[in-house]
């Protein structure tokens, strides 16, 4: 068992540092950042599941796991997956999904009868998630 560690531990202090990859943000993914295979993926990922590092990461918007750029993708990505539950609660002026969404793009306060006005605006055409996510953005002036 030892020897494992001592291996993992080698593999580590040779390994470059910057964002992460498939295995997600956190110390492993700094650590085996540049490593490409499954074997480095699953090193990555099973160091930062194991170790606790990746929570406190995106709770201190550490070791890759927050940025301006990651933070405009994990909106875009909450839209994709939620977007009839977030088209609702627009439509209605209130809601859950809805109240989520302004919190995760820090504006809880926004006028949420301004969207609701502007629900046809919001989702008309064949909008993807980035363009609802950048007309809410310009709506609530953020």
């Amino acid at each position: 068992m030892k020897k494992i560690f001592a291996t993992i531990a080698l593999i580590a202090t040779t390994s470059t540092f910057a964002a992460h990859g498939p295995a997600g943000c956190g110390l492993g993914s700094v650590l085996f950042e540049g490593k490409e295979g499954l074997v480095f993926n699953v090193l990555a990922g099973t160091f930062n599941a194991t170790s606790g590092n990746q929570t406190f990461g995106m709770s201190t918007g550490t070791l890759g796991c927050e940025d301006a750029k990651s933070a405009s993708v994990t909106a875009v990505s909450f839209i994709e997956n939620n977007l009839t539950a977030l088209s609702t609660d627009i439509s209605r002026g209130q809601g859950q999904t809805l109240d989520a969404y302004l919190t995760l793009i820090n504006a809880p306060k926004a006028n949420k009868m301004e969207l609701k006005k502007n629900y046809k605006n919001i989702f008309s055409g064949d909008m993807t998630a980035q363009d609802i996510h950048t007309r809410i953005s310009s709506l609530i002036k953020m």
